[in-house]
């Protein structure tokens, strides 16, 4: 393999998401830049030293869940769970942003003895906002689907509790559909047939 010149700090440095490196006893030995940026714009001094914190202190310090890490991120530690995925909720600078946080196991070169575990946090506010907004348009949005029982004569149409309803109220009720009423000309050529030469004249202008 040839040498690129490249080194493995270097490429996790270049990553956008916030990486942290953390050992077998859970202590955090290195973060990228991107972890040291989320962290000063979260209010932390440029200046805090993160080697040897606890991550799950972090993480508690950090989540809106219940103050406690989840089960998962312990069993990442410990090997017993390879990698997890999850996302949480952070209150930075009195703000609620949405992380995506990925943690894995790292091995010996054995592929059993644990050393630690990487962890990786993926800024998803604003996926996290659109969904909010869809959901809020999917539940404004009712569409009629499927047979509609209505009436040979009078045209009304029977609702789910068994209601007739007229067209106008029935497509109030289950669209978002407003009415304005007017009369069309063959109505008014059968209702007011004095004002049909009116709509016969018109129509031939």
């Amino acid at each position: 393999m040839v040498n690129s010149g490249i080194t493995f700090i270097e490429i996790i440095d270049s990553l956008q998401q916030a990486v942290a490196v953390v050992n077998s006893q859970g202590r955090i030995i290195s973060v990228n830049r991107a972890w040291i940026k989320h962290s000063i714009e979260a209010g932390v001094p440029e200046t805090f030293a993160w080697n040897g914190v606890r991550f799950m202190q972090v993480y508690s310090a950090i989540s809106e869940a219940d103050g406690q890490p989840p089960d998962e991120l312990d069993s990442v530690l410990n090997g017993t769970v390879p990698f997890i995925r999850m996302e949480i909720q952070c209150l930075l600078q009195r703000k609620l942003e949405w992380f995506l946080l990925d943690a894995s196991t790292i091995y010996e070169d054995d592929g059993r003895t644990v050393k630690g575990m990487v962890v990786c946090l993926t800024d998803i506010t604003k996926s996290k906002a659109l969904e909010h907004d869809l959901m809020e348009a999917l539940t404004q949005i009712r569409t009629l689907r499927g047979l509609l029982p209505i009436c040979a004569v009078c045209k009304r149409i029977r609702d789910e509790h068994d209601i007739w309803n007229s067209v106008e109220s029935f497509l109030e009720k289950h669209t978002h559909a407003e009415f304005t009423h007017d009369i069309c000309p063959d109505c008014i050529r059968r209702l007011y047939p004095k004002y049909s030469s009116v709509l016969d004249g018109s129509s031939c202008s």
